[in-house]
């Protein structure tokens, strides 16, 4: 599903609203911006109105990078690419992914903001710890950009399932053991219906995905992508396997059956398909998580029971930490920019209160302003805003490892898994075969 940035909404803003939202003055001369973008209909669908309303007396020339095709590049290619883009268009001000930022501020490539930061006394505080931590991961600890949106998920629960089948409902910063421990409870429960579960994830369609999604919250992942090892031996890596495993043996997790459709090597889900797997929605799971979205398809049809949210589930090590945290589109100011001035103008301009506000009535995602459950007059959103992603996340763009070693490593796992779960092989011995025939698969991908 396409991720949209909380500004998508200003096509439908009145730019008179975004120009009129604060009663200072614009920002003065000079009135002339090259943007780097996506391509343009980014740009026309997401930031223009912004743009528009917020400067209507600049010029601002578009730099897409249409022709970069970044998404077919990995590794060094891909940062090479980006940097010829930079060089040879020279922008002033990019919104860039998540992606490429933290590579292309280790290669020197963008300006440290934090000059600008501490001249005007901007206040960082007033934003996501997440996100202001997530653009100061990098080997220097700087801000190198900010981003006005934030994408995490968090803990949904079912009261009125918790309240028909007697059990205590979850509590705040539950780990993965605590959910799938209470998952249980429910399977534990003669009277519980066919085909309803304790936890279900509709993007979850293994049990190692989910394995994967713990791993992740402890800040873990099956190989080094930087060097191709693998890494599934320690203690915690059994700790997960095994919890998983009983889990799925004891049937209180669901899996996802939807069907899929592959059309030019595009995988589809028909949207009949997407709602027939909404298994939280229609009432039949007791805890999922699920990002903004979810919620907003709460709110906007409520279903026919009581539900909840609550941060989570968490790092064991750190209760802070949760499996995934990013910024959707982060501005940044290139060392090649000829009106950093300018640029720097647009950002703090964009990062403000007053504009944050606006979107808060009218937004569908979540600002990076921590005060934004508080300007939706909404406690729901909270949770959003109480967890972080762990530092230095793996990158797939400078990944080491080819797409092509996942198809015979995610085969090797299901049949270890599945021996695992039909009690034919232990938690070691899976692991173990996994450590060695997989670390045999990636030679041969990786020099």
């Amino acid at each position: 599903m396409r991720q949209t940035l909380l500004w998508a909404v200003a096509a439908a803003v009145p730019a008179a609203l975004l120009s009129g939202c604060q009663p200072e003055a614009k920002p003065e001369a000079p009135k002339e911006l090259v943007l780097g973008v996506i391509d343009e209909g980014t740009y026309d669908y997401q930031f223009r109105a912004i743009f528009e309303g917020r400067f209507p007396g600049w010029k601002i020339t578009l730099a897409p990078m249409s022709d970069v095709k970044l998404y077919e590049l990995k590794g060094e290619e891909a940062l090479r690419a980006f940097n010829d883009y930079l060089e040879r268009t020279k922008p002033d001000l990019v919104i860039m992914n998540s992606l490429m930022y933290s590579p292309m501020v280790d290669l020197g490539a963008l300006r440290d903001l934090g000059e600008w930061v501490s001249r005007d006394k901007m206040d960082l505080n007033v934003f996501s710890p997440g996100m202001i931590e997530r653009m100061k991961d990098n080997e220097e600890g700087k801000l190198f950009g900010l981003s006005p949106s934030i994408r995490t998920s968090i803990l949904y629960y079912n009261k009125t399932m918790f309240n028909t089948y007697g059990i205590e409902k979850p509590q705040e910063r539950m780990t993965w053991s605590e959910v799938l421990s209470l998952s249980d409870r429910f399977t534990q429960d003669a009277s519980l219906e066919e085909g309803s579960y304790g936890f279900y994830e509709p993007y979850v369609r293994s049990p190692f995905d989910l394995v994967q999604v713990v791993a992740q919250t402890e800040g873990l992942n099956f190989v080094d992508t930087r060097n191709g090892k693998m890494t599934m031996q320690s203690e915690e890596w059994k700790r997960m396997w095994r919890v998983v495993a009983d889990s799925y043996r004891r049937g209180s997790l669901g899996l996802n059956g939807r069907k899929q459709e592959v059309v030019d090597g595009v995988t589809y889900v028909s949207q009949e398909e997407q709602e027939a797997s909404d298994l939280f929605y229609k009432g039949k799971v007791a805890m999922t998580y699920g990002q903004v979205d979810l919620m907003q398809k709460l709110k906007a049809k409520p279903p026919s029971f009581e539900w909840g949210v609550l941060p989570g589930p968490v790092s064991e090590r750190d209760p802070e930490r949760t499996w995934w945290f990013t910024a959707d589109y982060i501005f940044v100011i290139p060392t090649v920019a000829s009106r950093p001035e300018s640029a720097w103008n647009a950002i703090r301009e964009l990062h403000s209160e007053p504009v944050g506000k606006v979107y808060a009535s009218a937004g569908t995602e979540l600002s990076s302003f921590k005060d934004y459950p508080k300007w939706k007059n909404d406690p729901d959103y909270e949770p959003f805003y109480q967890q972080k992603g762990w530092p230095s996340p793996p990158n797939y763009v400078t990944s080491v490892i080819p797409t092509e070693f996942y198809a015979p490593f995610n085969k090797l796992v299901a049949e270890q898994m599945d021996a695992t779960i039909a009690n034919e092989i232990t938690t070691e011995q899976a692991l173990e075969t996994l450590q060695q025939e997989g670390q045999k698969l990636l030679d041969q991908f990786v020099p």
